[in-house]
């Protein structure tokens, strides 16, 4: 990918819309190119900024419902006269149960994986178990996971604005030791669950789950599931901050 995909495909690849290997490109493009890095840092503040500091409106309650009758009978207009055809029903049926089967599949893994994390992380806040390595220099912390594990995971030392580096533990999540760096940005700890992809990359998710936050992404080093009770927009900046420092999964 070159400096034109990135500057054309960057706010869909921030919005975390873009095709996992497009964005898989753009990330290498990033880890090279100082001056698309340096763009997508300025978009990422002009994002970060603009959620902070413009203003809420709600819409009319019938307003979604106007929009989707709206759409329904735009769709039925344009489509009557080719699903008259009986073996489109028997065609459909199929596309549409395979790929529900394949959304739920890969909705419920992600989300399986984000609820484990959310009891390790709540249970090591109340546990002894928080830190196995406490320090706040990268190297050290990530010396001492790469001679536990058999890979060797990246470690950001500031990941977000007012975020900083604690030290790491290891754990089990779905029977897979995995790497567990833990940060804090004031009073609130952050904690980033990560291990090799393999042929099972975690997708682009957020979820909800018993108070917590819990994201989900994966690029070429590792799948991530990042969990705490910071707001959306601090956790936005972290994973925005911490994929644009290491985009490859390499060890910064």
């Amino acid at each position: 990918m070159n400096c034109v995909e990135v500057e054309r495909f960057l706010d869909i690849y921030l919005d975390r819309e873009l095709d996992p290997g497009e964005a898989l490109e753009l990330e290498q493009h990033l880890s090279h190119c100082q001056s698309c890095k340096s763009l997508a840092k300025e978009r990422r503040e002009f994002r970060a900024f603009f959620k902070a500091c413009a203003p809420m409106y709600q819409p009319p309650a019938q307003l979604k419902a106007n929009l989707l009758a709206k759409l329904r009978r735009q769709v039925s207009k344009r489509t009557f006269i080719f699903l008259r055809s009986p073996w489109i029903y028997a065609a459909a049926a199929l596309v549409l149960g395979l790929l529900l089967a394949l959304n739920i599949l890969s909705h419920d893994s992600g989300k399986a994986l984000s609820r484990e994390a959310v009891l390790h992380h709540s249970r090591s806040l109340t546990g002894t178990h928080l830190l196995d390595v406490t320090s706040d220099q990268p190297q050290v912390v990530r010396s001492w996971l790469t001679a536990k594990l058999a890979f060797s995971p990246p470690v950001v030392c500031t990941p977000a604005s007012g975020c900083s580096l604690n030290g790491a533990r290891l754990d089990v999540i779905q029977n897979r030791l995995v790497a567990v760096l833990i940060y804090k940005q004031g009073k609130e700890v952050v904690t980033l669950f990560c291990w090799p992809p393999k042929k099972e990359p975690l997708s682009n998710s957020d979820h909800f789950i018993e108070g917590y936050h819990a994201y989900t992404w994966s690029n070429a080093a590792c799948n991530y599931v990042l969990v705490s009770k910071l707001g959306e927009r601090e956790m936005d900046e972290f994973e925005d901050s911490f994929r644009s420092d290491v985009p490859s999964g390499s060890s910064p």
